[in-house]
């Protein structure tokens, strides 16, 4: 059975440089990836959650993402983060010296690179990080204005940068203890709202999506696990959830959730 034969909606890939859980792990290139699954995919919907903009060069990315889109004939969510110290194999120092504000001026930047060349604005860009001149970007997005970003933390400046700019804002389960997670995420989609009406933007254009990390939530051992996360949530306004996939003898309840749990969510 495929993924698309499930009720899935979203295939996410993450953008590191090796497995950090296990490094002799073998793990593709990432966007190489993304294209295979672009061609060999019809209806799901492909993402990257995330692409790290601490190390990554936002003009590439813009180039990168494009082209996926153009592969997929328009069906590609680009998710940018600042990212962990821990998951950066072979990054560098400079990466893993990097002070955290600096990772976050660096999304921040990086973001509005990634908005104005996917909205086929080229005109010269003159930051912080990054400088570039004649740029080019044909043919484009498939999607209109442009292909949607999802910015991914847990923290108050880029919650608020996703108020700001972004189609989607992405938290993640962080801690093992649920209950603690939920109290801290309710006060800042609290937050979010507060910053929302501030600015004038309707909150029913801005996606709450939440990813389960495989550390803190196991979705598959238990069927009724993702229907309670669900139910616990969407009163916060979450509409998206992600799971980390299964160990390759969990497949089979894999594709339990994805046709008979998920599928009764619908009902």
């Amino acid at each position: 059975m495929r993924m698309e034969d499930t009720e899935f909606d979203t295939a996410w890939i993450g953008d590191t440089l090796g497995d950090w859980r296990d490094r002799a792990a073998p793990l593709l290139d990432p966007w190489v990836t993304l294209g295979a699954l672009a061609s060999e995919t019809e209806d799901l919907e492909l993402g990257m959650l995330v692409t790290n903009l601490a190390w990554r060069d936002p003009v590439h990315i813009a180039r990168f993402a494009m082209s996926v889109d153009q592969l997929s004939r328009g069906r590609f969510v680009l998710g940018l983060g600042c990212g962990q110290v821990d998951d950066q194999l072979m990054a560098g120092r400079p990466t893993f010296d990097m002070p955290n504000k600096e990772r976050v001026d660096r999304l921040e930047e990086g973001t509005r690179v990634i908005d104005q060349l996917l909205r086929g604005d080229l005109s010269d860009f003159n930051g912080q990080f990054t400088q570039y001149e004649n740029a080019a970007m044909a043919p484009g997005c498939v999607q209109s204005p442009r292909l949607p970003i999802a910015l991914a933390g847990n923290g108050p400046r880029i919650t608020k940068m996703a108020a700001r700019m972004a189609d989607t804002w992405n938290a993640w389960i962080d801690i093992t203890d649920v209950d603690e997670f939920h109290r801290r995420i309710t006060e800042r989609c609290a937050m979010l709202d507060d910053y929302l009406a501030e600015i004038g933007r309707d909150p029913a254009t801005l996606t709450r999506s939440l990813l389960a990390l495989d550390e803190a939530f196991d979705a598959w051992s238990d069927p009724g696990a993702v229907p309670e996360l669900v139910e616990r949530f969407a009163p916060l306004g979450f509409t998206e959830f992600i799971f980390f996939p299964p160990e390759p003898r969990d497949w089979r309840k894999f594709l339990k959730v994805g046709v008979d749990v998920l599928g009764s969510l619908r009902s």
